[in-house]
Protein backbone atom coordinates (compact mmCIF):
# COMPACT_ATOMS: atom_id res chain seq x y z
CA UNK A 1 0.00 0.00 0.00
CA UNK A 2 1.67 3.22 -1.18
CA UNK A 3 -0.32 5.46 1.17
CA UNK A 4 -1.10 4.10 4.66
CA UNK A 5 -4.50 5.78 4.70
CA UNK A 6 -7.20 6.41 2.11
CA UNK A 7 -10.77 7.67 2.46
CA UNK A 8 -12.27 4.22 1.90
CA UNK A 9 -10.25 2.90 4.84
CA UNK A 10 -11.92 5.44 7.13
CA UNK A 11 -15.39 4.49 5.91
CA UNK A 12 -14.73 0.76 6.20
CA UNK A 13 -13.11 1.17 9.62
CA UNK A 14 -16.07 3.13 11.02
CA UNK A 15 -18.51 0.58 9.60
CA UNK A 16 -16.67 -2.26 11.37
CA UNK A 17 -16.39 -0.27 14.62
CA UNK A 18 -20.12 0.47 14.65
CA UNK A 19 -21.23 -3.01 13.56
CA UNK A 20 -18.79 -4.91 15.77
CA UNK A 21 -18.38 -7.44 12.99
CA UNK A 22 -16.64 -7.64 9.60
CA UNK A 23 -19.58 -9.50 8.04
CA UNK A 24 -22.23 -7.02 9.28
CA UNK A 25 -20.05 -4.11 8.17
CA UNK A 26 -19.72 -5.71 4.73
CA UNK A 27 -23.52 -6.02 4.48
CA UNK A 28 -23.94 -2.33 5.33
CA UNK A 29 -21.27 -1.30 2.83
CA UNK A 30 -22.56 -3.58 0.09
CA UNK A 31 -19.24 -5.33 -0.46
CA UNK A 32 -17.84 -8.76 0.41
CA UNK A 33 -16.67 -9.68 3.88
CA UNK A 34 -13.18 -10.80 2.70
CA UNK A 35 -12.71 -7.40 1.04
CA UNK A 36 -13.50 -5.56 4.29
CA UNK A 37 -11.17 -7.83 6.27
CA UNK A 38 -8.34 -7.30 3.78
CA UNK A 39 -8.79 -3.51 3.78
CA UNK A 40 -8.58 -3.48 7.59
CA UNK A 41 -5.45 -5.65 7.55
CA UNK A 42 -3.91 -3.26 5.03
CA UNK A 43 -4.87 -0.30 7.22
CA UNK A 44 -3.29 -1.81 10.34
CA UNK A 45 -0.17 -2.78 8.39
CA UNK A 46 0.16 0.67 6.85
CA UNK A 47 -0.27 2.44 10.20
CA UNK A 48 1.75 -0.21 12.06
CA UNK A 49 -0.78 -0.37 14.89
CA UNK A 50 -3.50 -2.77 16.06
CA UNK A 51 -6.96 -1.27 15.75
CA UNK A 52 -9.12 -4.33 16.49
CA UNK A 53 -9.30 -7.12 19.04
CA UNK A 54 -11.53 -10.19 19.02
CA UNK A 55 -13.85 -11.08 21.91
CA UNK A 56 -15.53 -14.29 20.85
CA UNK A 57 -17.43 -13.48 17.66
CA UNK A 58 -17.41 -9.74 18.35
CA UNK A 59 -14.82 -7.26 17.05
CA UNK A 60 -13.85 -4.57 19.56
CA UNK A 61 -11.54 -1.58 19.24
CA UNK A 62 -8.18 -1.40 20.94
CA UNK A 63 -7.26 1.75 22.87
CA UNK A 64 -5.51 2.96 19.70
CA UNK A 65 -8.58 2.02 17.69
CA UNK A 66 -10.77 4.19 19.92
CA UNK A 67 -8.50 7.18 19.30
CA UNK A 68 -8.48 6.45 15.58
CA UNK A 69 -12.31 6.22 15.57
CA UNK A 70 -12.64 9.71 17.07
CA UNK A 71 -10.37 11.26 14.43
CA UNK A 72 -11.84 9.23 11.55
CA UNK A 73 -15.31 10.57 12.30
CA UNK A 74 -14.05 14.14 12.45
CA UNK A 75 -12.07 13.79 9.19
CA UNK A 76 -15.01 12.35 7.25
CA UNK A 77 -17.36 15.02 8.61
CA UNK A 78 -14.97 17.79 7.58
CA UNK A 79 -14.45 16.22 4.15
CA UNK A 80 -18.20 15.90 3.62
CA UNK A 81 -18.75 19.55 4.50
CA UNK A 82 -15.85 20.64 2.28
CA UNK A 83 -17.09 18.72 -0.76
CA UNK A 84 -20.61 20.06 -0.36
CA UNK A 85 -19.40 23.64 0.07
CA UNK A 86 -17.13 23.66 -2.99
CA UNK A 87 -19.93 22.25 -5.15
CA UNK A 88 -22.45 24.89 -4.07
CA UNK A 89 -23.12 28.22 -5.71
CA UNK A 90 -21.20 31.25 -4.40
CA UNK A 91 -22.85 32.64 -1.29
CA UNK A 92 -25.09 29.62 -0.78
CA UNK A 93 -24.34 27.16 2.00
CA UNK A 94 -24.80 23.46 1.37
CA UNK A 95 -24.10 20.39 3.43
CA UNK A 96 -25.37 18.93 6.67
CA UNK A 97 -25.57 20.26 10.19
CA UNK A 98 -25.98 17.92 13.18
CA UNK A 99 -27.25 19.72 16.28
CA UNK A 100 -27.49 18.29 19.80
CA UNK A 101 -29.86 19.95 22.27
CA UNK A 102 -30.65 19.26 25.93
CA UNK A 103 -34.30 18.25 26.55
CA UNK A 104 -35.25 21.40 28.44
CA UNK A 105 -34.30 23.63 25.49
CA UNK A 106 -35.61 21.52 22.63
CA UNK A 107 -39.23 22.66 22.85
CA UNK A 108 -38.29 26.12 24.12
CA UNK A 109 -35.82 27.17 21.42
CA UNK A 110 -35.30 24.73 18.56
CA UNK A 111 -38.53 25.33 16.57
CA UNK A 112 -37.71 29.04 16.23
CA UNK A 113 -34.01 28.46 15.52
CA UNK A 114 -34.72 25.77 12.93
CA UNK A 115 -37.22 28.02 11.17
CA UNK A 116 -34.79 30.92 11.03
CA UNK A 117 -31.88 28.76 9.88
CA UNK A 118 -33.84 26.86 7.21
CA UNK A 119 -35.25 30.10 5.79
CA UNK A 120 -31.77 31.60 5.41
CA UNK A 121 -29.85 28.45 4.44
CA UNK A 122 -32.25 26.07 2.64
CA UNK A 123 -29.36 24.10 1.13
CA UNK A 124 -28.19 22.77 4.51
CA UNK A 125 -29.78 19.56 5.77
CA UNK A 126 -30.54 19.69 9.49
CA UNK A 127 -30.49 16.83 11.98
CA UNK A 128 -31.48 17.53 15.59
CA UNK A 129 -30.86 15.09 18.43
CA UNK A 130 -32.23 15.56 21.95
CA UNK A 131 -29.57 14.30 24.37
CA UNK A 132 -28.04 15.20 27.72
CA UNK A 133 -25.32 17.80 28.26
CA UNK A 134 -22.72 15.10 28.91
CA UNK A 135 -23.68 13.22 25.74
CA UNK A 136 -23.49 16.44 23.71
CA UNK A 137 -19.92 17.06 24.88
CA UNK A 138 -18.89 13.48 24.09
CA UNK A 139 -20.58 13.53 20.66
CA UNK A 140 -18.89 16.81 19.74
CA UNK A 141 -15.46 15.48 20.68
CA UNK A 142 -16.08 12.28 18.69
CA UNK A 143 -17.25 14.21 15.61
CA UNK A 144 -20.84 12.89 15.73
CA UNK A 145 -22.27 16.37 16.30
CA UNK A 146 -21.35 19.75 14.82
CA UNK A 147 -22.81 22.03 17.48
CA UNK A 148 -24.68 21.72 20.77
CA UNK A 149 -27.23 23.86 22.58
CA UNK A 150 -27.33 23.44 26.32
CA UNK A 151 -26.02 24.48 29.71
CA UNK A 152 -22.43 25.67 29.84
CA UNK A 153 -20.65 23.27 32.20
CA UNK A 154 -17.20 24.10 30.76
CA UNK A 155 -16.03 20.57 31.57
CA UNK A 156 -14.04 19.88 28.40
CA UNK A 157 -10.82 21.67 27.37
CA UNK A 158 -11.48 20.61 23.75
CA UNK A 159 -14.74 22.53 23.45
CA UNK A 160 -15.65 26.16 23.03
CA UNK A 161 -18.49 27.32 25.30
CA UNK A 162 -20.31 30.45 24.18
CA UNK A 163 -22.99 32.06 26.31
CA UNK A 164 -26.21 33.07 24.57
CA UNK A 165 -28.22 34.18 27.57
CA UNK A 166 -28.66 33.92 31.31
CA UNK A 167 -31.67 32.18 32.85
CA UNK A 168 -32.56 31.40 36.45
CA UNK A 169 -34.15 28.60 38.41
CA UNK A 170 -37.76 29.16 39.44
CA UNK A 171 -40.49 27.19 41.13
CA UNK A 172 -42.80 25.71 38.49
CA UNK A 173 -46.37 25.14 39.68
CA UNK A 174 -49.82 24.57 38.19
CA UNK A 175 -52.57 27.18 38.41
CA UNK A 176 -54.25 25.04 41.09
CA UNK A 177 -51.21 24.98 43.37
CA UNK A 178 -51.66 26.82 46.74
CA UNK A 179 -48.67 29.05 45.92
CA UNK A 180 -49.73 29.90 42.36
CA UNK A 181 -50.68 33.50 43.29
CA UNK A 182 -47.38 34.27 44.94
CA UNK A 183 -44.81 36.40 43.11
CA UNK A 184 -41.68 35.49 45.10
CA UNK A 185 -40.74 32.51 47.29
CA UNK A 186 -37.72 32.21 49.56
CA UNK A 187 -35.75 29.11 48.65
CA UNK A 188 -35.73 28.08 52.31
CA UNK A 189 -39.53 27.71 52.14
CA UNK A 190 -39.09 24.64 49.92
CA UNK A 191 -37.98 22.55 52.89
CA UNK A 192 -40.27 19.50 53.09
CA UNK A 193 -42.45 20.80 50.24
CA UNK A 194 -43.83 18.36 47.67
CA UNK A 195 -41.57 18.34 44.61
CA UNK A 196 -41.37 16.35 41.41
CA UNK A 197 -37.79 15.63 40.37
CA UNK A 198 -36.06 14.52 37.21
CA UNK A 199 -33.87 11.44 37.49
CA UNK A 200 -30.24 12.04 38.43
CA UNK A 201 -29.14 11.32 34.84
CA UNK A 202 -30.20 14.92 34.07
CA UNK A 203 -27.62 17.66 34.65
CA UNK A 204 -30.53 19.88 35.69
CA UNK A 205 -31.40 17.49 38.53
CA UNK A 206 -27.85 17.61 39.79
CA UNK A 207 -28.01 21.41 39.63
CA UNK A 208 -31.25 21.54 41.63
CA UNK A 209 -29.83 19.09 44.19
CA UNK A 210 -26.83 21.39 44.64
CA UNK A 211 -29.16 24.38 45.14
CA UNK A 212 -31.06 22.52 47.84
CA UNK A 213 -27.78 21.59 49.52
CA UNK A 214 -26.55 25.20 49.37
CA UNK A 215 -29.77 26.41 50.99
CA UNK A 216 -29.99 23.58 53.56
CA UNK A 217 -33.30 22.47 52.09
CA UNK A 218 -34.59 18.90 52.01
CA UNK A 219 -37.74 18.77 49.86
CA UNK A 220 -40.18 15.91 49.91
CA UNK A 221 -39.73 14.12 46.58
CA UNK A 222 -43.13 12.83 45.49
CA UNK A 223 -41.86 11.16 42.32
CA UNK A 224 -38.80 10.97 40.07
CA UNK A 225 -39.39 11.02 36.30
CA UNK A 226 -37.09 10.69 33.29
CA UNK A 227 -39.18 12.81 30.91
CA UNK A 228 -39.64 16.57 31.27
CA UNK A 229 -43.01 16.66 29.50
CA UNK A 230 -44.44 13.95 31.78
CA UNK A 231 -43.12 15.74 34.85
CA UNK A 232 -44.75 19.03 33.88
CA UNK A 233 -48.07 17.37 33.08
CA UNK A 234 -47.97 15.61 36.47
CA UNK A 235 -47.61 18.77 38.57
CA UNK A 236 -51.35 19.45 38.80
CA UNK A 237 -52.54 15.86 39.41
CA UNK A 238 -49.88 15.30 42.08
CA UNK A 239 -50.33 18.76 43.66
CA UNK A 240 -46.57 19.28 43.55
CA UNK A 241 -43.99 21.79 42.29
CA UNK A 242 -40.66 21.55 40.46
CA UNK A 243 -37.38 23.48 40.56
CA UNK A 244 -36.52 24.27 36.94
CA UNK A 245 -35.23 27.13 34.77
CA UNK A 246 -37.88 29.65 33.69
CA UNK A 247 -37.26 28.79 30.04
CA UNK A 248 -38.88 25.41 30.70
CA UNK A 249 -42.30 26.95 30.16
CA UNK A 250 -41.55 28.53 26.78
CA UNK A 251 -43.52 26.68 24.12
CA UNK A 252 -45.59 24.93 26.78
CA UNK A 253 -48.18 27.63 27.44
CA UNK A 254 -51.03 25.16 26.94
CA UNK A 255 -50.05 23.34 30.13
CA UNK A 256 -51.16 26.39 32.16
CA UNK A 257 -48.15 26.43 34.48
CA UNK A 258 -46.47 29.32 36.23
CA UNK A 259 -42.82 30.09 37.08
CA UNK A 260 -42.56 31.77 40.47
CA UNK A 261 -39.34 33.68 41.17
CA UNK A 262 -37.14 32.12 43.84
CA UNK A 263 -35.05 34.22 46.19
CA UNK A 264 -31.73 32.69 47.13
CA UNK A 265 -28.08 32.39 46.09
CA UNK A 266 -26.56 31.17 42.82
CA UNK A 267 -29.87 30.58 41.03
CA UNK A 268 -28.56 31.73 37.63
CA UNK A 269 -27.44 29.38 34.88
CA UNK A 270 -25.74 29.96 31.53
CA UNK A 271 -27.41 28.80 28.32
CA UNK A 272 -25.27 28.68 25.22
CA UNK A 273 -23.57 26.93 22.35
CA UNK A 274 -20.98 24.17 22.50
CA UNK A 275 -18.65 23.30 19.63
CA UNK A 276 -15.15 22.03 19.00
CA UNK A 277 -12.48 24.67 19.56
CA UNK A 278 -11.29 24.27 15.95
CA UNK A 279 -14.76 24.28 14.33
CA UNK A 280 -14.28 27.70 12.77
CA UNK A 281 -13.83 26.24 9.27
CA UNK A 282 -17.35 24.78 9.26
CA UNK A 283 -19.51 27.44 7.58
CA UNK A 284 -22.79 25.80 8.64
CA UNK A 285 -21.73 25.88 12.31
CA UNK A 286 -20.79 29.55 11.93
CA UNK A 287 -24.14 30.34 10.32
CA UNK A 288 -26.10 28.54 13.05
CA UNK A 289 -24.03 30.29 15.72
CA UNK A 290 -24.78 33.72 14.23
CA UNK A 291 -28.52 33.03 14.09
CA UNK A 292 -28.59 31.65 17.65
CA UNK A 293 -26.66 34.67 19.00
CA UNK A 294 -29.17 37.04 17.46
CA UNK A 295 -32.35 35.11 18.24
CA UNK A 296 -31.97 33.42 21.64
CA UNK A 297 -31.60 36.58 23.79
CA UNK A 298 -34.77 37.96 22.18
CA UNK A 299 -36.66 34.71 22.78
CA UNK A 300 -35.59 34.66 26.42
CA UNK A 301 -36.67 38.28 26.98
CA UNK A 302 -40.24 37.29 26.05
CA UNK A 303 -40.52 35.03 29.10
Amino acid sequence: MHDPLEIRHLRYFLAVAEAGSFSRAADRLGISQPSVSQQMRDLEAGLRVSLFQRRGKRILLTSTGLIFQEHARAILRQLENFLQEVSSEPGQLRGALHVGVVPILNVALMPDLLGLFAAKHPGVGLTVEEISSTEIETALEEGRLDVGLGFLTRHSPNLRYERLCLDEFALIVSESHPWSKRRVIQFSELHQQRLLQLSDTFVMRRMSDQLCLNHHVRPRTVAELNAIETLLRSLAPLKAAAIMPKITLRGREALKLKAIRLQGKKLDLDIGLLRLSDSGANSAVGAFTAIAKAAVPKLIRKL
